[in-house]
């Protein structure tokens, strides 16, 4: 029979080596952590490459550069470096518009919503035009598939209009282009509001320049900007421009839409990823002259780079894909876009 004495000496035992068993088991759990950490840490998984879904994809097309200087470079940012770009970005597949039988009812219904109802006139099997004799003369011409469209008008020889009577406040012009736009059912979505930016004009000799203030305009330019996309803005082909621009001026009885330049694309949620240059591959190449120059107003043929970000592009004409671009900002008003996409993966 087992004696207490026996007991007690057995059970120290147990509790001893069933010590040791878990503190040996501590330290092979912390030693695994400590090797795994330092592995990851010198000896990092590789992610696993690029989707690359879509296949190879064609070039973006951008339109006239707004100058024709042949620039040279300097790096000016706040770090005097170069940003590090991730070595990946998404490509999203843009909405398609297929073809409808109801397009044309449906675009009637849109512009006969906001004053114009006469008949149709055709321009071409998707593109329609419908005029309004009130006192703008105003003209809509909208592709019926797309619904992208554009309205112009005779506003800048009006008198009311150049009286200014009551022409709204920046906030105001909002509002009355959201109005309209809306009761045409043509708001879309995926707008951001905060991002939404209003352009000053008074009228000289038929000509519109830029207004010092509100007491001095005569026209107010409304502009709508989509949402980011993965956090990252969209860029148009006029950089601080979109291409969904309003202009907003005084009216007999209230304030009138005049003219609209209007281009969408709905972004789908179908993305895949590509690999992408570094930021000193795409500053090489703006330094080469591949980049298209969105924006500059000086004289000199002398570009200080502020800043360099990642972005996305829309132009005004349709693209089956939203594709990433470096976005370099310079002195006097300077934006130029450089595609991001190895080159390997775009269609020559």
């Amino acid at each position: 029979m087992l004696t207490l004495s026996q007991a007690t000496s057995e059970t120290r035992a147990i509790l001893k080596w069933g010590g040791v068993v878990i503190l040996l088991l501590f330290f092979a759990v912390v030693l695994f952590r400590l090797g795994s950490y330092f592995k990851d840490k010198f000896f990092p998984t590789p992610p696993p490459p690029p989707t690359v879904t879509f296949g190879k994809l064609p070039a973006i097309v951008f339109p006239n550069n707004s100058s024709d200087k042949n620039f040279s470079y300097s790096l000016d940012t706040v770090s005097g470096t170069l940003p590090l770009f991730p070595d990946r970005l998404k490509v999203y597949k843009m909405v398609s518009n297929p073809p409808d039988l109801l397009a044309l009812q449906k675009a009637k219904s849109k512009v006969g919503a906001v004053g114009f109802t006469s008949n149709e006139l055709p321009v071409s099997n998707q593109v329609y035009q419908w005029n309004d004799n009130g006192p703008l003369n105003r003209t809509i011409t909208m592709n019926i598939f797309s619904s992208d469209f554009s309205l112009s008008s005779s506003f800048i020889s009006d008198p009311i209009v150049q009286s200014a009577g009551n022409l709204p406040d920046p906030n105001g012009a909002i509002n009355v282009a959201q109005t309209f736009l809306s009761t045409m059912d043509s708001l879309p979505d995926d707008i951001d509001n905060s991002k939404t930016q209003t352009f000053l004009f008074s009228i000289n000799n038929n000509t519109l320049t830029s207004a010092t203030s509100i007491s001095n305009a005569q026209v107010i330019e409304v502009d709508l900007f989509q949402k980011d996309v993965d956090k990252l803005p969209i860029f148009y082909p006029k950089a601080v421009n979109s291409t969904m621009t309003l202009l907003i001026v005084a009216g007999q009885d209230q304030p009138q839409v005049a003219q609209i330049n209007y281009y969408h694309q709905s972004i789908s949620k179908n993305n895949s990823t590509y690999p992408v240059k570094t930021a000193q591959e795409a500053f090489n190449e703006l330094k080469q002259g591949k980049g298209y120059i969105a924006s500059y107003f000086g004289t000199s043929d002398y570009i200080s780079i502020k800043n360099i970000s990642l972005g996305y592009y829309i132009g005004d004409k349709k693209q089956d894909y939203l594709m990433p671009i470096a976005v370099f900002e310079g002195n006097d008003g300077f934006f130029a876009y450089v595609p991001l996409l190895n080159d390997e993966w775009i269609n020559k």
